[in-house]
C-alpha cells in the first residue's frame, strides 16, 4: 500500500511537471495536496503538519525562514545522469532547523546555501541523505546539544562544524575539505578530498577528540593536515600522506599510508568534488575496512548509491504531449522504478 501511494504521488508530479516545474505534493493523513508555483515549498510548509512529507518535483525551490516541524522532504536528486527525466531538485537558499524539527528527514535535494541547526537549539535524530550541500554544515553553541544526527551519503562542498552535537554518525560521504570539533562521534568510509584552513596556521582534515574513525580516504599530501584533538581511534583509513598526524594519544590499527593518489579511485583527479569522477576503487580488494568491504564510500554499512537517486520511486523517462489528440486524449508516457533504499 505504502509503495502503491508512493508511485501515484511519484506520477503526479510528473504528470503536472509541464504546467509548472515547482511542484510538490504534500502527503499527510488526510489525504495529498498537490502545490505549485514559484513559492511551493513555503506554502506546503505552511500546510504541512508534524508527520506529514513533502514529495519535490526538479526545480528551484525557496525555503521557509526556517523550519521548525517534524517533517520529510525527498527531492528528484542532484545528479545530472540520474534526474534527465525530472531535473534536478534544489532549494535555493539556507536550509535552517530549529528547536521543533526532532526527527526531521532530508533526501535528494541540492541545497545552494548552508544547513545548520539554529544555535544553542537542540534538534534529534536528524537524518540528512543523498544531498549536495554547497555551503557550510553547522551545529553551533555551548548548550543544549543536539543528539543522533546522521549524515549518509552526501556531498559537502564547504566546511561541516559539529560543535554542539553528540552521537553523530557521518557515513559514506564524500567532503570537499574537512570537519570541525567533532567529539565522541562516528566517522566512517568516507572520502576527503582536501584539508580546511580556518586560518593562515591551521591546517586539518578534521578537529576533535575521542572519535572512531574506520575505513575512511584522506587524499591530503600535508603530513601534519590530518587531525588535531586527542584520544582518537583510527582503524583502516587510507592515506595518501606517509606520515599522517593522528593528534595526541591516538590509537591506530591497519591503516595505509603513502598510498599515490592515481592508484586509488578508477577515475580521479585534483582535490575538489566532480560529478565526472568515478570514486570506485581500483583495487578494492586490497584496501578492506574494519568489515572486510572496502574502504571508502562504496564499502560499509550504508554503500554509496550510484547517481544518489532518492528513496521515493525514481521517474527514469517521461513524455507528456503538449496538447490532446483528436480523440480529445492526452498522450502519457511514464517510467518509474521503485526504490528499496
Amino acid at each position: 500500500m505504502k509503495r502503491q501511494t508512493l508511485l501515484t504521488l511519484t506520477i503526479a508530479i510528473a504528470t503536472t511537471m509541464t504546467i509548472n516545474a515547482q511542484t510538490i505534493a504534500l502527503h499527510s493523513s488526510t489525504g495529498v495536496q498537490i502545490i505549485k508555483g514559484n513559492t511551493a515549498l513555503a506554502t506546503a510548509y505552511t500546510a504541512a503538519q508534524n508527520g506529514d512529507t513533502l514529495y519535490l518535483s526538479g526545480g528551484s525551490f525557496t525555503p521557509p525562514a526556517n523550519f521548525d516541524k517534524k517533517l520529510m522532504i525527498f527531492g528528484a536528486g542532484h545528479y545530472v545522469d540520474s534526474t534527465l527525466a525530472t531535473g534536478k531538485t534544489f532549494i535555493n537558499g539556507n536550509v535552517t532547523l530549529s528547536d521543533n524539527a526532532d526527527l526531521f528527514y532530508l533526501e535528494g535535494v541540492e541545497i545552494t546555501g548552508n544547513c545548520d541547526i539554529e544555535s544553542n537549539v537542540s534538534v534529534n535524530n536528524l537524518i540528512i541523505k543523498r544531498c549536495k550541500i554547497n555551503g557550510q554544515f553547522y551545529v553551533l553553541g555551548s548548550t543544549n546539544p543536539s543528539s543522533n544526527l546522521s549524515l549518509i551519503g552526501n556531498i559537502f562542498i564547504g566546511h561541516v562544524n559539529i560543535q554542539n552535537a553528540i552521537n553523530v554518525l557521518i557515513t559514506n560521504n564524500i567532503f570537499n575539505t574537512g570537519i570541525a570539533n567533532t567529539n565522541g562521534n562516528q566517522i566512517s568510509n568516507n572520502i576527503f578530498l582536501n584539508y580546511s584552513s580556518l586560518d593562515m596556521w591551521t591546517q586539518y582534515v578534521f578537529t576533535g577528540s575521542n572519535n572512531v574513525l574506520n575505513n575512511n580516504i584522506s587524499l591530503s599530501t600535508v603530513n601534519n593536515a590530518y587531525a588535531v584533538g586527542s584520544g582518537n581511534i583510527f582503524n583502516n583509513n587510507l592515506f595518501v600522506s606517509p606520515s599522517p598526524n593522528y593528534g595526541t594519544s591516538p590509537t591506530t590499527i591497519g591503516n595505509y599510508t603513502s598510498i599515490t593518489q592515481a592508484a586509488i579511485f578508477v577515475n580521479q583527479t585534483g582535490i575538489t568534488f566532480n560529478y565526472t569522477h568515478d570514486y570506485h576503487l581500483q583495487a578494492p580488494t586490497s584496501y578492506l575496512g574494519t568489515d572486510g568491504s572496502q574502504v571508502g564510500i562504496y564499502g560499509g554499512t550504508f554503500p554509496y548509491k550510484e547517481g544518489a537517486v532518492p528513496l521515493n520511486p525514481h521517474i527514469q523517462f517521461k513524455s507528456i504531449a503538449p496538447t490532446t489528440d483528436a480523440n480529445g486524449d492526452l498522450q502519457i508516457q511514464i517510467q518509474v522504478e521503485a526504490q528499496e533504499d
